[in-house]
């Protein structure tokens, strides 16, 4: 296996666009998860930070309100800074105050903090008591009495009912900022996805609105990263217009190179069928001399096809006056039709031009095939009428025949090549006439339909756009 060959798994690949969002999403996701936690914890540490200040505060005052009275210590409770710890909500103040470890008082069940090592530094700690959950600051201060030094250890605690509250209210809030990022998030995560997608589909719409002939290079304008891929389109496209281009040559050369024998076989053909007498040799002699005209005009039509191919891809668009184009063609072709006893009116205003920018040859080619058509499929002395008119800012092109017409044949398969009619078996054909007129027509952006007449014979139309 060479190198370029590329190894196929069985797994899908993932699109671009789900690249992109499944990493946008999460990151949005972990984004306001932790804008959501962070916000809570600096709340829940503001609050906690507020109301130690507060229990701090009051321990203080409380210890600043105890002194020495003759042989013991007396504190004076000052029932303000209660006042001000239950004021700010309805959260509940409990106390309890302790000399040398033995209760004084307050709330006796109230277990207080370990003894602080540093004096007038409270110890802060979180406790359950009589089914709430209590905030409370214990400090303790040595006080000197009859010589020896006795410990005053004060507690104070507040229910966290405000606490709760205010955590609460801000995780709402928290929670609505969350989702509303994360909605945000997902809106522009969707919104660069698709302004980096659409560089991609513009390209590839520029690409699938071209024509199966139209093999330029690709010169829609696209971002840098996409340079690559661009570059190796128009490698490709290069290729492949080299290799058609070689192939449709072939295919002329050797149709140019088959006709000349194949005119010189049938010549020897006639020859000698007018000069046989035996009716078995003269039935083989014109069989073959049918076997070898139908050879002789596939070739010409393959010839036509592979001048159609190229002058696509290379067109030479000229300003064109479809009446000399057409009236010069009937001339052209009138010998022709004269064979065999057919006629070839034009009708053709010749006071009133008609202009389209196509390609000469491109239009002569469609104009002699459906011709070329009418006449094979006309009886002698028949007439063919070739019209010209403008219709909705389009050239409208008749050419109507007297011949078997187009009843009971599908229309859509003559677009097909090598494709015929059910009612032509007995006449010579390749089936390539028809295909090659609807190839022009698309490539001049026309449109050719085929109908029946209202008396006999069939009438082709071919729409090109004037100018």
């Amino acid at each position: 296996m060479r190198s370029t060959d590329i190894k196929t798994t069985g797994r899908k690949p993932v699109s671009l666009r789900w690249r992109l969002l499944v990493p946008l999403v999460v990151t949005a996701i972990v984004i306001s998860a932790l804008l959501f936690f962070t916000m809570r914890n600096v709340t829940t540490h503001a609050v906690q930070a507020t109301q130690d200040a507060l229990l701090e505060t009051a321990a203080l005052s409380i210890l600043e309100q105890t002194r020495t009275i003759e042989d013991d210590v007396e504190v004076d409770l000052p029932y303000n800074i209660f006042t001000m710890l239950g004021a700010t909500s309805e959260d509940k103040v409990y106390y309890r105050i302790d000399l040398d470890g033995t209760f004084l008082t307050g709330y006796e069940d109230l277990a207080p903090n370990i003894i602080p090592p540093q004096e007038d530094r409270p110890v802060f700690s979180t406790t359950d008591f009589r089914n709430s959950k209590l905030r409370q600051a214990t400090i303790h201060r040595g006080f000197v009495v009859r010589g020896k030094i006795k410990f005053v250890r004060i507690t104070i605690a507040q229910t966290q009912l405000f606490q709760e509250t205010i955590i609460r209210d801000i995780s709402r809030s928290a929670s609505i900022i969350g989702i509303s990022f994360f909605g945000f998030a997902i809106f522009m995560a969707l919104l660069v996805t698709t302004s980096f997608l659409r560089p991609i589909k513009l390209l590839a719409d520029a690409v699938s609105r071209r024509g199966p002939n139209d093999l330029r290079p690709v010169k829609h304008p696209t971002p840098e990263e996409l340079t690559p891929l661009v570059l190796s389109l128009n490698g490709f496209i290069a290729r492949l217009r080299t290799t058609l281009r070689q192939t449709e040559t072939f295919i002329a050369e050797a149709a140019h190179h088959i006709r000349t024998p194949l005119s010189l076989v049938k010549s020897e053909g006639q020859l000698a069928l007018s000069k046989s007498t035996n009716a078995h040799n003269r039935e083989h002699l014109r069989n073959i001399i049918q076997a070898v005209d139908q050879s002789s005009r596939s070739a010409s039509q393959l010839l036509d096809h592979a001048i159609v191919l190229y002058r696509t891809e290379q067109s030479d668009e000229l300003r064109l006056d479809l009446s000399i184009v057409i009236k010069s063609l009937v001339e052209n072709i009138q010998p022709a039709a004269s064979l065999k006893d057919i006629n070839i009116v034009s009708d053709l205003d010749t006071n009133s031009s008609v202009f389209i920018l196509a390609d000469r040859v491109l239009v002569e080619v469609a104009l002699r095939n459906m011709l070329d058509n009418a006449i094979k499929y006309s009886q002698p002395d028949q007439t063919i009428h070739v019209t010209l008119g403008v219709v909705k800012n389009m050239a409208k092109i008749s050419i109507r025949d007297q011949g078997r017409g187009l009843e009971g044949i599908n229309q859509r398969g003559l677009k097909q090549r090598f494709e015929r009619g059910s009612n032509v078996d007995d006449v010579i054909g390749s089936g390539l006439g028809l295909a090659i007129v609807w190839e022009i027509c698309s490539a001049l952006s026309g449109t050719f339909t085929l109908k029946n007449n209202k008396g006999d014979g069939a009438c082709a139309i071919l729409y090109l756009p004037i100018c």
